[in-house]
């Protein structure tokens, strides 16, 4: 039995990485369609991909060396199903009132490879119909698809890494993992008496996505830096250094220009954000300059005022007290803004002198559908 502990130990070491991994994708993936990242529902998800990690790691660990595979001998595969209750019916002696007997039974590798594989794909099954909301013969072929790929990933001798499979292909896991699943299927009902059900996650999750959070805005402004650093990129591959006036034609091109004509840029639209004014209509023209005039000035013309501060040290005091004002308000600025990026009341700067806002495009469909019950039930009583 101990050595169902080293895949584990492995898999949660190695999950902080597939975590980390996921997480931008995941992030992107939940304010595009909900607009927000409830915790309950990043815990679901998380444990899932913990699981297929450990289930995956259950079937190819320990790993040995090639050379001793190379030196196996014995059969590789069985194809003859239900052989496992012949190894039971051999292998295990049990007396019904005997206590003892039951305890050997169940130590027995014949009883414990079977339970083993059953537990194996059990919580697949609980994953499929509760959050996936998948009917049973969906879990039923989904379930026998991811035995069938445990099985086949030892048939072909981890994907051709040792000489012959270090471990049987069996016939009766197929069978044992896919009726472990479905079991998980009819269990479901137990846990959605004590968990919320998905519908009421989703809910959860559109109604906390109407407003726009700052971590939802960091995504969209991390997705932009990533398209204009490209842009830039290529725009300078054939000079030797960066050309700020460049930087700034394709900045206005990308920020002023797609959100005047369409009130986001590509990356608000994946998170799904838009700017408007403060009243909650479209903003002018001149509202989205002057948020990113401001904008730029605070995030790349910093490098223009360190250089300038440089250049006024050679004006004695009056330079040097000219660049200490300069530093005073730019610390200032940028305190400010840390600050307001914490409190969801308080525009950012550029936000306050622009009189702009951001507004969520995500649509709450459960919202949508109380209010067509609620005008059914008021046309219902006037008709009445």
């Amino acid at each position: 039995m101990k050595v169902y502990a080293v895949p584990i130990k492995v898999g949660l070491v190695i999950f902080p990485i597939i975590a980390l991994l996921l997480t931008i994708p995941y992030m992107i993936r939940q304010y595009h369609k909900y607009g927000s990242i409830p915790l309950l529902r990043s815990v679901i998800v998380y444990s899932f991909v913990l699981y297929l990690l450990i289930a995956w790691f259950m079937v190819i660990l320990p790993l040995p060396s090639i050379e001793e595979v190379s030196k196996m001998t014995g059969p590789w595969a069985n194809l003859v199903p239900f052989s496992f209750i012949k190894d039971i019916i051999d292998g295990v002696h049990i007396s019904l009132f005997d206590i003892k007997s039951w305890l050997a039974a169940f130590k027995s590798p014949a009883v414990y490879t079977v339970l083993f594989n059953f537990v194996l794909t059990l919580p697949f099954g609980v994953y499929l119909r509760y959050y996936f909301n998948r009917k049973w013969w969906e879990v039923l072929t989904m379930s026998f698809m991811l035995s069938l790929f445990f099985e086949v990933t030892q048939l072909s001798c981890l994907f051709g890494i040792y000489p012959r499979p270090y471990r049987l292909f069996d016939v009766d896991d197929l069978i044992v993992n896919t009726t472990g699943g479905m079991l998980g299927y009819l269990m479901t009902p137990l846990f959605s008496k004590v968990l919320p059900t998905r519908e009421e996650l989703d809910a959860k999750a559109y109604t906390k996505g109407e407003s726009v959070s700052m971590p939802r805005r960091l995504i969209a402004d991390l997705i932009d830096f990533v398209i204009v650093s490209v842009l830039t990129f290529f725009s300078v591959l054939s000079k030797d250094s960066l050309d700020f006036s460049i930087l700034t034609l394709i900045y206005i091109m990308y920020f002023i220009i797609l959100t005047s004509i369409f009130g986001k840029t590509i990356g608000k639209f994946i998170v799904g954000i838009k700017v408007v004014s403060e009243d909650g209509k479209r903003a002018m023209p001149h509202q989205i300059l002057l948020r990113y005039v401001i904008k730029y000035i605070l995030y790349f013309e910093i490098f223009y005022v360190v250089f300038v501060m440089d250049n006024l040290s050679s004006l004695g005091d009056l330079g040097d007290f000219i660049s200490i004002m300069l530093l005073v308000t730019l610390a200032f600025i940028y305190i400010k803004t840390i600050i307001n990026a914490f409190n969801k009341k308080s525009p950012l700067v550029y936000e306050q002198f622009s009189k702009t806002k951001h507004i969520s495009t995500i649509k709450n469909k459960y919202k949508e559908k109380l209010e067509e019950k609620k005008k059914d039930k008021e046309k219902e009583k006037k008709e009445e």
